[in-house]
């Protein structure tokens, strides 16, 4: 996805440029469901046990149950003493025993505790209803109230509830199907599910089976269907649906484009705290799409997305920072957010990192750590950085300089069109540099690079008699 983003362009010099970039879904891919709070069973008050008695005769013994329920009452002799899966002291002889618990049917026996019969198993059965099969669902997925992490255990739940119609539950086994959690990955299987759950009205549900048809998973792409189901699910103030129905209005996806509307829609998911949203509002201020032009509120909801830990808006917040665009100009502070983003994976901000160590701008030069962000970024495909990596091989900064080498990088740049690196591998083969000697294909990619309007191709064209 394009952002705002700095340029590193030379063959004898370094320049900045910026440019403002489209804007794609942030967080559009398949959200997670919301998860229900853990229903709290209200314990009974333990009943103190008796104590042992100085009676030769009487004798007791450390007993362990087995449940196969977590999170399960026990109750001795209609005491309620604890946690079922625990070592309790009993008298030897007979004891009532049951166990309570959320989603499993109770359980009643009958114990005989002697020296050589200490532990027993309390086997209990599942509820087979759909809400009870949803929460078990729930607790594996998640691991909680004791119940271990066990993404296969919590399919099985969700799929026996989704069978019996439970659209909650059928809108997690399609996100199961989507994530391959606990299943084979399939998004076929996911659709089916997803549809099933949105036609009960599953806001969830409804967000996800419009992602499919907008990514084209498990159907064939359509956006005129992807925008029907992002609205459902908008309209009930889904938060992830509003901002990816904001994006469909600002490419013109299945709707006739208007920034107005995308920005009614971001706003909209936005004030939910939907960071996506906020970091899409946020470049509509500092486009001025749909919106009078405020670097000050591009800045506010760049700030917002960016506490919540989402890199793009990091990425962006540190470039209002770099530029002074809504603030105070801070190579500090931009190096602080580029930083944050960097580390998550963002190519974008690894670059720009790479560029403030390169420049010394808000941090210690280093052409070392210059290189280690530049080669970050280069490696996920970000030909900017290719280039500015090739750039640091031709010049041996903060490497052993090695003319091959750029010419690599600078090629890898220039094969996906960045004008500044077809420009540098023009020159490389004009001075046989890394590469043999020809000026047929230095002529070659200075025209690929004078074509996109780069000056120095052109210069270079013209020194040539072209």
């Amino acid at each position: 996805m394009k952002r705002l983003n700095c340029i590193l362009v030379a063959v004898a010099l370094m320049v900045g440029g910026t440019a403002v970039g489209q804007i794609n879904i942030p967080g559009g891919s398949i959200q997670k469901p919301p998860v229900p709070a853990a229903k709290q069973r209200q314990k009974p008050k333990k009943q103190a046990r008796p104590k042992k008695q100085a009676q030769a005769k009487v004798k007791y013994y450390d007993v362990t149950f087995n449940c196969n329920a977590y999170d399960a009452d026990l109750y001795i002799d209609g005491d309620y003493v604890g946690d079922a899966n625990t070592i309790w002291t009993l008298k030897a002889g007979s004891h009532t025993v049951k166990v309570v618990t959320d989603y499993y049917n109770d359980y009643s026996t009958t114990v005989n505790v002697s020296g050589s019969n200490k532990s027993f198993d309390l086997t209990l059965t599942e509820k087979t209803d759909a809400e009870s099969q949803y929460m078990l669902g729930i607790n594996y997925y998640e691991g909680r109230s004791g119940f271990p992490q066990n993404y296969y255990d919590a399919a099985k739940r969700f799929l026996n509830a989704a069978i019996k119609g439970h659209a909650t539950s059928q809108n997690w086994i399609g996100y199961c199907y989507a994530h391959g959690k606990g299943v084979t990955q399939n998004y076929t299987e996911a659709v089916k599910w997803y549809r099933k759950a949105a036609e009960q009205g599953n806001a969830a549900a409804q967000s996800h089976l419009g992602y499919c048809y907008d990514e084209g998973k498990g159907v064939t792409q359509n956006y005129t269907e992807a925008v029907k189901w992002y609205r459902k699910a908008a309209e009930q103030g889904y938060a992830t649906a509003q901002n990816n129905l904001g994006y469909c209005y600002e490419a013109g996806n299945g709707v006739t484009q208007s920034y107005t509307e995308a920005v009614k829609w971001y706003r909209k998911a936005a004030e939910q705290g939907n960071a996506a949203a906020q970091n899409n509002l946020g470049l509509c201020y500092h486009k001025g799409n749909g919106v009078t032009q405020s670097f000050t509120e591009a800045v506010k909801w760049f700030r917002k997305a960016a506490e919540q830990g989402y890199a793009d808006a990091q990425y962006n917040l540190g470039y209002c920072y770099d530029h002074g665009n809504g603030v105070t100009q801070s190579y500090t502070e931009a190096v602080k957010w580029y930083s944050k983003a960097a580390e998550q994976g963002n190519a974008d901000a690894q670059n720009n990192l790479g560029l403030c160590y390169h420049k010394g701008n808000g941090v210690t030069q280093s052409f070392t750590e210059a290189v280690k962000w530049f080669r970050k970024a280069a490696e996920q495909g970000y030909a900017t950085a290719q280039n500015n990596l090739g750039y640091c091989y031709y010049y041996g900064n903060g490497v052993t300089q090695s003319y091959t080498e750029a010419v690599k990088w600078y090629r890898k740049a220039a094969e996906q069109g960045n004008a500044a690196a077809q420009n540098n591998l023009g020159y490389c083969y004009e001075e046989g540099n890394g590469v043999t000697k020809s000026v047929t294909e230095a002529v070659k990619w200075y025209r690929k690079a004078a074509a996109q309007g780069d000056s120095d191709a052109k210069d270079n064209l013209r020194r040539l008699g072209y």
